[in-house]
């Protein structure tokens, strides 16, 4: 066999035990995911496994980098789907894809912002994975800022010394944005993820029954009036 065709049939392998671990996580959520009931399925030793993923952790932080590369590509496409100087119609977008995405995909946004996997220790690989998300909605922010169409928002935004510190230090360690915009795009993930997370997990139901998408698009718009956003 040659050395590219068994590259191929690594890969291959490979791809089968995510596909496998993604139903595992599916049925019994990813705290319970197990190399040894996956080895089960493929008809494989667990030993022979270790031979496409080293432990455990290293699977877990595969399957981390499969969803933050399909969340953020979603969220890029999003962004990109309007001009760079429509920059309240590109939040709005992004918003929408957010939560799109995570209604269409509820066991990997499950692994990426619920509960964290017992003994999990995140890897370098997923922690950038993450970053670069986050980044997509940063240069929104920062993009809407530098054309003035914040509405003095930023301005009115103070911190701590602690707080403007550890913003600052974000800024030194590679970022060109100032901690009020870190701040504001820390502030318009966590609103979108509460009500992402709410939806998800149906806490909004019996208040609201079918009328939770309605809802959410009044949240998104309200909250972007107030931050500003022309």
């Amino acid at each position: 066999m040659t050395s590219n065709r068994r590259q191929l049939l690594h890969e291959n392998i490979r791809e089968e035990i995510k596909a496998i671990a993604w139903k595992q996580i599916a049925q019994t959520g990813a705290s319970s995911l197990s190399l040894g009931s996956i080895a089960r399925e493929m008809v494989l030793t667990t030993p022979a496994l270790y031979r496409y993923f080293s432990s455990r952790n290293d699977l877990v932080s595969a399957l981390i980098q499969d969803a933050y590369r399909s969340f953020t590509a979603a969220l890029e496409q999003a962004r990109d789907s309007l001009p760079p100087e429509e920059h309240a119609g590109r939040l709005l977008a992004l918003f929408s894809a957010y939560r799109q995405w995570a209604l269409s995909h509820p066991e990997p946004y499950s692994l990426l912002f619920g509960n964290p996997v017992p003994g999990y220790t995140l890897t370098a690989e997923a922690g950038q994975a993450g970053d670069h998300s986050f980044q997509v909605l940063l240069s929104v922010i920062q993009a809407a800022d530098q054309a003035g169409k914040l509405s003095g928002t930023l301005q009115k935004i103070t911190h701590t010394p602690a707080l403007d510190a550890q913003l600052t230090a974000l800024e030194n360690s590679g970022e060109t944005q100032s901690p009020q915009v870190i701040h504001l795009a820390l502030s318009a993930w966590s609103f979108i993820h509460g009500i992402t997370s709410l939806e998800l997990n149906q806490q909004y139901q019996v208040i609201l029954a079918d009328h939770t998408d309605e809802f959410a698009q009044i949240e998104i718009r309200r909250f972007m009036q107030a931050v500003g956003f022309e």
